[in-house]
């Protein structure tokens, strides 16, 4: 978890285009409740800023007091302003964020890099991955949905 926070910075602002921010640790969640048993829980975290955790506003470079409309128009919405919104917007926690994180966990295993200093190249490879990721996780809920709606309600 420490990586996280020092060496990857924000996901969500990271996949805006925004490298480097200090961050907090999430616990990703499902239903209420940690995803994963006891000791596996800390698998299923993902780093937040103070916006993108709890909607506190911060200076972003060339503005010099955002308000909480370019915040989001910028970064994106916090994941205090709702789940689905959060989701929407980023993808799945679960089946998009953590995935991404790890991919970049993966990356910085393989080959480190100082405390707040994404390379670039880094930042590239895991947006990249994470619009692939989403994209499938998008069409797998379209196929699912699909195949609910031919089954139709009379089939129980």
């Amino acid at each position: 978890m420490e990586t996280i926070a020092k060496h990857c910075g924000c996901l969500p602002c990271l996949l805006m285009g925004f490298s480097d921010v200090h961050t907090s640790i999430e616990h990703v969640t499902e239903r209420g409740r940690r995803v994963g048993k006891d000791h596996e829980q800390h698998k299923f975290t993902i780093g937040l800023c103070v916006w993108h955790h709890f909607g506190h506003k911060f200076p972003l470079p060339g503005k010099r007091k955002p308000n909480r409309q370019e915040m989001s128009g910028d970064l994106g919405p916090p994941l205090a302003w709702g789940r689905i919104n959060f989701e929407e917007h980023f993808g799945d926690e679960v089946h998009v964020l953590v995935p991404t994180q790890d991919f970049m966990l993966a990356m910085f295993d393989e080959k480190p890099w100082p405390e707040y200093a994404v390379p670039r190249h880094v930042a590239r490879l895991v947006r990249l991955h994470w619009i692939d990721l989403n994209a499938e996780h998008s069409q797998s809920c379209v196929r699912s949905r699909s195949s609910a709606t031919r089954l139709g309600p009379d089939t129980a």
